[in-house]
Order: structure tokens, then C-alpha cells, then sequence
């Protein structure tokens, strides 16, 4: 008997099917989806949230430096700015001092020096009479700064300015900058 006629002929083995996938398959896509939904609704969130931020510096480039007046369209600016992303109630009375030591509680630690710098001449000429003569150059760059730094503001943030806009509402009118800035200080080391 010869052993080579009891073998078959050479077949092809059956399709080898895509699905059903391995449960590990499903997992991983049930992942990737829910983490690409998850992004794309954070991504959104961030997008609406820094809607006004965009608008101020546009308004702010729009503001030719030759212009007139334009240390008040940039006070204006940053006010409203302000607005979109805080209390009403603990912005909307703030000028002056008060509002330039918010602006800069609102920054971080590192931009803050800066800040101060670029924005004194014209919180120290506001409400004078020479105010509309002093076009500060830069002032304008200050308001950029703030803008790009400091909104949208961070939850802890948002919360150790509270504490000085609180502060800075109870002190009493006659109360200097020295002392505004020393409890600024005290306010910003405790929030640490």
C-alpha cells in the first residue's frame, strides 16, 4: 500500500474573519473615542473661555499709538477684560491704585515686577490734569502682558485675589499705596 495515496489534496484554510474583535480591541477603541470627545469638549470650553481675552487684544491693537487719549482706551480695555472673568461686585469699583494692584495680583509671581514697570507712569498720572498729555508707550504693552498672562485666570488664582480686593475694599480711604502693598504681600505669601 503505498502511504502517499492517503493524503488529501492541498486546501486552503477558511477566511480568517476581521470581526468579532478581541473584548481588548474594544476596550482600546472605547478609549480612544471617549479620550478624543473628552478634548474636544475641554478644547471647546478653553475656546469660549478666552472669547474676551482674544477680543481685548484686538481692541488693543486696534489702538493707534498716535492717538489721543489712549491710555483711557487701554484703562477701558483692561476693566472690561477684568469684568468678563471676575466679579462684578469686587472689579466694578476699583480705579487708580486699587485697580493696578488687582491687575497685579492677578499675574504670576514672575510677571508681576514687570508688570508693575510697565504700568506705573500711567496709574500715576491717572486723574491728574496732565493725564491726557502723557501718551504712555508703554502702557499699552503692560495691558498685552496682563492680558496674555493673566486670563483666563486659574481657579486658585481667582481665589487669593479675592482676598485682596476684600482687604483693599475694608481699608479706609486715607490708607497710602505702601500700606495696600504691604498687605498685598502678606495676602500673596499666605495664598502660598
Amino acid at each position: 500500500m503505498d502511504p502517499l495515496a492517503q493524503l488529501k489534496d492541498i486546501h486552503l484554510p477558511e477566511q480568517i474573519h476581521n470581526y468579532p474583535l478581541a473584548p481588548g480591541w474594544w476596550i482600546l477603541a472605547i478609549v480612544i473615542v471617549t479620550a478624543t470627545i473628552w478634548l474636544t469638549v475641554k478644547w471647546f470650553k478653553a475656546y469660549r473661555l478666552a472669547k474676551a481675552k482674544r477680543q481685548a487684544i484686538k481692541l488693543l491693537s486696534n489702538i493707534n499709538d498716535q492717538e489721543e487719549n489712549q491710555n483711557n482706551e487701554i484703562m477701558d480695555i483692561l476693566k472690561w477684560s477684568a469684568l468678563q472673568y471676575f466679579p462684578r461686585e469686587q472689579i466694578a469699583p476699583l480705579f487708580g491704585t486699587d485697580l493696578q494692584l488687582f491687575l497685579k495680583s492677578s499675574l504670576p509671581e514672575k510677571h508681576q515686577q514687570n508688570f508693575m514697570e510697565l504700568t506705573n507712569p500711567a496709574f500715576e498720572h491717572r486723574y491728574q490734569v496732565d493725564e491726557l498729555a502723557i501718551q504712555d508707550k508703554t502702557f499699552k504693552k503692560g495691558a498685552v502682558l496682563w492680558l496674555n498672562q493673566a486670563l483666563p485666570p486659574k481657579e486658585k488664582k481667582q481665589k487669593s485675589i479675592t482676598r485682596v480686593v476684600e482687604k483693599s475694599d475694608n481699608a479706609s480711604p486715607k490708607a497710602t499705596n505702601e500700606t495696600m502693598n504691604k498687605e498685598h504681600n502678606l495676602v500673596t505669601e499666605a495664598a502660598k
